[in-house]
């Protein structure tokens, strides 16, 4: 009787296992939301991971950019799928600071469930070669000698450039006029004309015209300097070490995402993350490659939201 009753307790195991199995993932596609236009970073990221994402599990991955309202539209689109693994999206600091500083019906840290982080890249502070201006000293010290004369232009109104630029300017002690682009690209645009004579970007946006000429990168603004571009210092070098921000990109699930297909999906990304081609086409696009598993950037998130919150709050920065 006994080993009748191991046999059936084995059966019921194995049944309960291939049920498990059997919810997910099922014969349909595994949906990236990217809550901005084709073409940029994030959009080459969804679909570096979607194609390597759907090889690893053996499904069909589809990427679905839904822009608008800075990403909060297609993250409030994110946030209200079901939670059954189907429904994927990309983040990055973008969300964070949408969420800290934002009245919506949506919160990154609240709503949805860190996957896996895929990796960062600096903010750069870059000026064109039209200006007179070939270091970061000599940007700041003119805009020290002509207070509020000076423009730097960023990718628009409250994105993580906006708010950097205005914290270098605060440990600066200068003013200098903000303009908000509706993106970077227009930014790099007007950077190249001399039409603004500085900004802070991302550092993909304006790796293109560094190596080219057309543009100067002279500060990042990570810990370590950029392998791309390893004679630009960092602003810790230059006597700004508190500004150590970095624009990541990471793969989100709305929260309530069973563990056990985050734990997959993570696994899933992280192996996809170490393969070198796929860090090679990153590093392409001027992102550092930087693993981190869902438990790991799950709490990331949270202390990102936090920060981003908190700096806004000490600087005093108007976002409207």
């Amino acid at each position: 009787m006994r080993t009748v009753f191991r046999i059936l307790l084995l059966g019921a195991g194995l049944l309960a296992a291939a049920a498990a199995r059997a919810e997910w993932p099922a014969d349909q596609p595994i949906k990236i939301i990217v809550p901005q236009a084709a073409g940029g970073t994030n959009d080459t990221v969804a679909r570096l991971m979607g194609v390597e994402l759907g090889k690893a599990l053996g499904q069909s991955v589809v990427v679905e950019n839904r822009p608008g309202a800075s990403g909060a539209i297609g993250m409030q689109l994110a946030s209200r799928s079901p939670a059954d693994g189907y429904t994927l999206a990309i983040a990055s600091d973008t969300a964070s600071i949408l969420s800290a500083t934002r009245k919506m019906d949506w919160r990154l840290d609240r709503d949805m469930a860190g996957v896996a982080m895929v990796g960062d890249q600096p903010i750069g502070v870059a000026v064109s070669v039209r200006s007179p201006y070939a270091s970061l000293d000599a940007l700041l010290a003119a805009a020290r000698k002509e207070p509020g004369t000076i423009a730097f232009g960023t990718s628009g109104l409250g994105a993580s450039q906006h708010i950097v630029g205005e914290w270098l300017t605060h440990l600066a002690g200068v003013q200098m006029i903000h303009v908000p682009y509706k993106g970077g690209g227009q930014a790099v645009t007007d950077l190249v004309s001399g039409t603004t004579p500085a900004a802070v970007l991302g550092f993909a946006p304006l790796l293109g015209q560094a190596r080219s000429g057309g543009i100067h990168i002279v500060a990042v603004t990570t810990a370590a300097r950029n392998p791309a571009m390893p004679d630009v210092p960092t602003l810790t070098e230059l006597g700004y070490p508190q500004i150590t921000r970095s624009q990541w990109v990471g793969v989100v699930a709305p929260r309530g995402t069973p563990p056990a297909i985050v734990k997959r999906l993570s696994e899933a990304m992280a192996a996809i993350g170490a393969q070198p081609d796929v860090q090679a086409k990153l590093r392409e696009i001027g992102l550092t490659p930087k693993s981190m598993a869902a438990a790991e950037f799950d709490a990331f998130i949270h202390k990102d939201v936090a920060d981003w919150g908190r700096l806004v709050t000490e600087l005093n920065i108007k976002l409207d």
